[in-house]
């Protein structure tokens, strides 16, 4: 559980003043420190990354009254725009389970 709450907090924290690929390092290096198990690493980052992508997908798609998200689902020819922002956080979701494992996993390779 800590793991999850640091990986939201900080990603969610780090993305506001930096590049979106930041959640992959955070990921990994909270994991790489934390993780005890595979299956939790994996999760907790994915779970985190993929909620915190959400929030902040809504939080602008409310912002600007879906005028963005509209547009873009157009584009990727999407039929409704909240498809864009579940596919948002899936995304996100797979980018930090993933490097949460690999953090885990560089752990256990250097022990």
């Amino acid at each position: 559980m800590r793991l999850f709450l640091l990986l939201l907090l900080l990603s969610i924290l780090l993305q506001w003043v930096l590049p979106w690929w930041i959640l992959a390092v955070v990921a990994f290096v909270l994991a790489f420190w934390l993780a005890h198990r595979g299956g939790e690493a994996f999760w907790a980052g994915f779970g985190a990354i993929a909620l915190g992508w959400l929030a902040l997908s809504l939080f602008f798609h409310v912002r600007n009254d879906g005028l963005l998200t509209s547009r873009v689902a157009t584009l990727f020819t999407l039929p409704q725009p909240w498809l864009l922002l579940l596919i948002t956080a899936l995304l996100g979701g797979l980018v930090g389970g993933v490097a949460a494992l690999t953090g885990y996993f560089f752990r256990r390779a250097l022990a």
